[in-house]
């Protein structure tokens, strides 16, 4: 991913999906439809006064035992599953809860294996050791609900296990539902249904502490990429450079493969190939015979979209395939493209922060989302031509203070406006002096494609390590706890 996109194996699970129906159903009849398929989540952790059990709800989405949950419920220790059973007793906490009924019933207890896990939005998907052939699959909404419909919540809350809440929809914000169906430890990763008994989202958390009455779940198109392949749960608008800008922003805080759609391929690619001719001759030669070897054009832009996506939703670049035979050393001439380049790419915080105000390294995908879920707003646009607009962006550091930065659109002849990166040296020409200055200049992108191009024919002297990145575990709030449980770690 290049740094101009900062805010710029997907599982694919044969589904299949109920026919939704046309009418509410009986609450009854929902309940009886929706047991089944949800999944009591168990984490085990080893502390020093003993295992620390965590818990909460997943909702089975295939036929090959794929379950999807939140990402805090399935983030650390060991991993643990039960399917529902009528038959089995349980107990609310005054008669021995959670404890009790994981020593009961240790033998229905089966291992996870986590297979996607998302930060920002708290989404995973995990698959577990049962078998899910027979289980009916609930259907899934296909827009989301309205304020004031009927709701049903289902989970392990406060470790009475599946059971349900009921309430109506009190609000639709940014990436969720806002609804009034008791939340509280152990619901989180259960399934929120309307009254025709589709399931419209994911319950995550409540609000904050001890709030009564305030739910949240996350919409289950925000999830469906996980178990179909899909996209992410809003629609991109690029129908003026404004609105493509904040609609790109909103991909990458999200980790959406919409983020792709933002970009002038065409651009990149043109660009790319002036910044292999622009080598010395054997150099360029080599470069064409290679990218010619990959694939040419269309090679070149699969692997690199491909790449983009893999690092907006890990925030990690996939490690460069190994050459396949021995590369000659890189000549003397070439080195000072490389040591340029270098010294450029040290500098870059130091620059950003002198000419934009960033305060946050942009490599570090987990400070970059945390920037954008701090506001990031359309401060100024201007056409330069009837084409082409800059538009100039402002945020927020982790401290507070502001930074501001420039791109530009150019619209499409479909009247879609796509990301013209890198700016031309005409267009840096026509930015105003009083906008932010972009991220990228043309010279700078030109060294770094000449350095990844140089890196595919000769053997280049490894970078110097990047300093590590900050780690952050998000909170919480939704699952449940059980410190000092004898849980399924401590089984046969």
């Amino acid at each position: 991913m290049t740094r101009v996109a900062m805010f710029a194996v997907l599982v694919t699970s044969c589904v299949h999906v109920a026919p939704a129906p046309v009418a509410p159903m009986p609450a009854e009849e929902i309940i009886a439809r929706v047991l089944p398929s949800v999944v009591l989540l168990v984490a085990v952790n080893a502390t020093g006064s003993g295992p620390k059990t965590t818990f909460g709800a997943g909702l089975i989405v295939s036929h090959d035992s794929l379950v999807l949950t939140n990402r805090h419920i399935v983030a650390e220790g060991t991993l643990f599953a039960m399917l529902y059973s009528p038959e089995v007793v349980s107990y609310t906490p005054m008669d021995g809860g959670l404890d009790r009924f994981l020593y009961e019933n240790s033998a229905r207890l089966v291992p996870v294996e986590v297979i996607r896990a998302d930060e920002t939005t708290d989404l995973a998907l995990v698959r577990i050791g049962a078998d899910t052939a027979k289980t009916a699959l609930l259907p899934l909404a296909a827009s989301l609900p309205h304020r004031g419909q009927k709701v049903l919540a289902f989970g392990h809350p406060r470790e009475t296990v599946w059971s349900f809440t009921s309430g109506v929809v009190s609000a639709l914000h940014h990436g969720a539902i806002q609804h009034d169906a008791a939340i509280n430890p152990g619901s989180s990763g259960g399934p929120l249904l309307n009254d025709r008994g589709e399931v419209i989202g994911l319950n995550t958390s409540r609000l904050f502490g001890d709030t009564n009455g305030v739910g949240f779940a996350r919409p289950i198109e925000m999830a469906r990429w996980m178990f179909e392949g899909g996209t992410e749960p809003f629609e991109m608008d690029q129908s003026t450079p404004e609105k493509a800008a904040s609609s790109c922003i909103r991909a990458q805080e999200l980790g959406s493969p919409n983020l792709v759609e933002c970009f002038d391929w065409n651009m990149r690619w043109e660009t790319l190939e002036a910044s292999a001719r622009s080598l010395p001759a054997p150099a360029a030669q080599l470069i064409v015979k290679a990218l010619e070897a990959e694939g040419g054009r269309q090679g070149w832009l699969a692997r690199t979209r491909e790449a983009l996506v893999e690092f907006i939703r890990t925030g990690q670049r996939k490690p460069r395939p190994a050459p396949s035979g021995l590369l000659p050393p890189l000549p003397a001439a070439l080195r000072q493209v490389v040591e340029a380049y270098r010294r450029d790419d040290a500098r870059l915080n130091e620059r950003l922060e002198r000419a934009n105000g960033f305060k946050l390294n942009l490599r570090d995908q987990k400070l970059v989302r945390a920037s954008i879920r701090k506001g990031v707003r359309v401060e100024a646009s201007l056409h330069t031509r009837p084409t082409l607009a800059w538009v100039m962006l402002a945020g927020r550091n982790p401290d507070g203070t502001e930074y501001r930065f420039s791109e530009a659109w150019e619209e499409q002849p479909d009247g879609r406006w796509l990301q013209h990166w890198p700016a031309t040296r005409d267009d840096l020409a026509s930015l105003p002096a009083w906008f932010a200055p972009p991220i990228d200049g043309t010279d700078e992108v030109a060294r770094r494609f000449q350095v990844e191009l140089l890196e595919k024919v000769y053997l280049v002297e490894a970078r110097p390590p990047e300093a590590p990145t900050r780690q952050v575990t998000p909170p919480a709030p939704g699952d449940g706890h059980l410190s000092g449980v004898v849980g399924p770690a401590a089984m046969p």
